[in-house]
């Protein structure tokens, strides 16, 4: 199918999506009527650009489409909530911190919400740092040393 579209030209693939975006009211005749062309013709270019399949394979794809962006939406809209009740949870203790209701003797819930808040930003919640040195295995420093070496004679 691929190959045969190749060689579908732009009034034909114009065709194709004025078939496609008539919707429940598609006919052949009306986009022959259309473009100005026979129902023969149109017909001919249905067959060979297989018009049909074409149609079922993009409302499929449409379909999958429109419910992956339902099912982000949902998910946007969890978080957003998840996140207010996070936010309101913080500012109340942070209110209790403030006037000396909650003395800063476990800080264990406190950096559970923040966390989890982050968590719900896409931020990350842990922090890891690699520090020290990585031995080179002798491959690689045979590799290195031949690239020092052509670096060298380029220079001359």
């Amino acid at each position: 199918m691929a190959n045969t579209l190749s060689k579908e030209n732009e009034l034909q693939r114009k065709a194709f999506e004025l078939y496609y975006g008539l919707g429940d009211k598609r006919s052949l005749r009306a986009v022959a009527e259309t473009i100005g062309r026979t129902e023969r013709t149109v017909a001919g270019w249905s067959r060979a650009f297989n018009w049909v399949a074409r149609v079922t394979q993009r409302n499929i794809e449409n379909a999958q489409n429109s419910n992956e962006a339902k099912i982000t939406a949902e998910l946007t809209d969890v978080r957003t909530k998840y996140r207010i009740l996070i936010n309101n949870l913080m500012a109340d203790f942070s209110k209790d911190i403030a006037q000396g209701k909650v003395k800063v003797k476990n800080i264990n819930d406190f950096e559970r919400l923040v966390k989890l808040d982050m968590l719900l930003m896409g931020e990350a919640t842990e922090r890891v740092e690699r520090g020290g040195t990585q031995e080179l295995s002798q491959d690689a420093k045979d590799r290195l040393d031949e690239i020092a070496q052509l670096m060298k004679s380029a220079k001359k």
